[in-house]
């Protein structure tokens, strides 16, 4: 009968390395575990993490943590994380009336001024609204004094926090995985502003360097002293806005305030990713709608296009993502495969997928490797004879007497970003013959659609195979 318990008290690496050692061992994890210290952690995750590029294992640990006294710009930039889990002060429900706020070094007498003069602002705004409130919604009789007047506060909070200087300090808990937490950190470390950085330089000592705070026994250990401690700052990251600000001024008019009467302009995909992809790169460094964007990128030469598509990842490093503007677009994949190459695919998550139910009719496959290795093995005459049999099967018994082999169907709805990932990722000499052969004929999809994209995504062809990678 299943086994299912929970853990706790586990260091994220420790839990990661446990977890990991399911593709590698039988052990079950409560054995792992007790097994398992610190130290041999992290010799594992030096030799799967960092030596064979095993980053999912990053995924597997954990990490809650506090940033606070930090201003609400830095706060924003912080939070703008893709994967991220976790809350910020609330400008709704908390007081910020004489709120420390962040003085950047060498900052004027002025500077001061103006955030004593929001400051003053805010008070003056809260104490107009909560009278204004308190008279127009007096309590009602069957509420209660606290409730009602948590209620006429968060009100008035609501008006008075239009006047919160952002330099006001507030804090943030999250909890990211570690994989999630060094992209989050080399962002910010490649970031223009000076607190930013100084706030990634020590998110990086507090898991590294630092002793965790406990509830329990005490411990001077950090709490992921090695999936973290390569977080470096993206030269890529930090180059690209200079590199689309540069292209923006080459291909796009000068601007002229806004082209859109409405605060709300939907504009739907114009069916060509490329297009999407790139008008979004400009939009977030020019000040023009997205929709004026698009029509003259729409309107570029297709050699411009190309051009500007090859400036924008000339300088993508070896472990970069794609960069935001590519996560746009639906990608239609209706792939067929085996059971086993679907269970791979299955693990990804930025993705929608539609996947019917095995039916006995979708048949079996063939491993290639197994006709290069062995020709004249009857696999398939005695599949086939094995199928012929699980015909008598009831329909609630017959998925589970299916092989790895069994052919089945699935719908990946994915956008650019994902579908570049997912084909670098499978396609590797490392993985299952099976799902590099998809993750091949995948790419070679988008070559024929989209090719000044597709010349961009690293992909290791299907004929390339070293047998001792893994």
């Amino acid at each position: 009968m299943p086994n299912v318990y929970a853990l706790r008290d586990i260091p994220p690496e420790v839990s990661a390395y446990g977890m990991a050692k399911y593709s590698r061992s039988d052990a079950a994890l409560r054995d792992t575990l007790i097994e398992l210290s610190e130290e041999k952690a992290a010799n594992f995750l030096n030799t799967f993490y960092f030596a064979y590029g095993h980053a999912s294992i990053a995924d597997l640990a954990h990490i809650p943590l506090a940033i606070e006294d930090i201003s609400l710009l830095a706060a924003m930039t912080i939070v703008d994380e893709p994967l991220w889990d976790g809350q910020e002060r609330s400008t709704r429900y908390q007081n910020f009336d004489h709120a420390p706020y962040y003085r950047p070094t060498a900052a004027p007498d002025s500077y001061d001024a103006a955030i004593s003069e929001l400051f003053a602002l805010y008070r003056d705004l809260y104490d107009t609204c909560f009278a204004a409130l308190s008279d127009k919604y007096p309590k009602p009789p069957e509420m209660k004094r606290g409730p009602y007047e948590r209620t006429i506060k968060a009100r008035t909070f609501d008006v008075a926090r239009y006047a919160l200087p952002l330099a006001t300090l507030t804090s943030v808990g999250q909890i990211t995985s570690a994989r999630v937490l060094e992209n989050q950190i080399s962002r910010l470390l490649a970031s223009p502003n000076a607190e930013i950085r100084d706030i990634a330089e020590r998110m990086k000592i507090a898991v590294t360097d630092q002793a965790a705070f406990s509830l329990g026994q005490e411990t001077d250990a950090p709490v992921a002293p090695t999936l973290i401690k390569y977080a470096s700052p993206s030269p890529y990251q930090a180059h690209l806005a200079d590199t689309i600000g540069a292209i923006a001024k080459t291909v796009l008019p000068v601007a002229a305030g806004s082209d859109v009467a409405s605060s709300v302009d939907l504009t739907l995909a114009s069916g060509d990713p490329t297009t999407d992809a790139i008008a979004m790169a400009l939009y977030e460094f020019y000040p023009m709608s997205y929709r004026m964007i698009r029509h003259h990128v729409q309107n570029l030469d297709h050699s411009l296009r190309q051009d500007i598509v090859a400036t924008l990842f000339a300088d993508r490093g070896p472990h970069d993502e794609w960069p935001r503007f590519m996560r746009n677009g639906s990608l239609y994949f209706d792939l067929t495969m085996d059971v086993g190459a679907f269970r791979d695919f299955n693990r990804h998550r930025r993705l929608t997928k539609v996947v019917p139910a095995l039916a006995l009719s979708q048949g079996f496959t063939h491993p290639s490797m197994l006709s290069e290795l062995a020709p004249d093995f009857p696999y398939q005459k005695r599949l086939e004879a094995y199928y012929a049999k699980l015909g008598s099967a009831t329909p609630t018994m017959a998925p589970y007497l299916l092989p790895l082999a069994h052919s089945r169907r699935a719908l990946f709805v994915m956008d650019l970003a994902e579908a570049c990932y997912l084909i670098e990722l499978r396609s590797r000499s490392a993985g299952h013959f099976s799902y590099r052969t998809l993750a091949w004929e995948m790419y070679r999809a988008l070559d024929q659609h989209m090719p000044e994209i597709a010349r961009h995504i690293r992909v290791t062809p299907a004929t390339e195979f070293d047998p001792f990678e893994r």
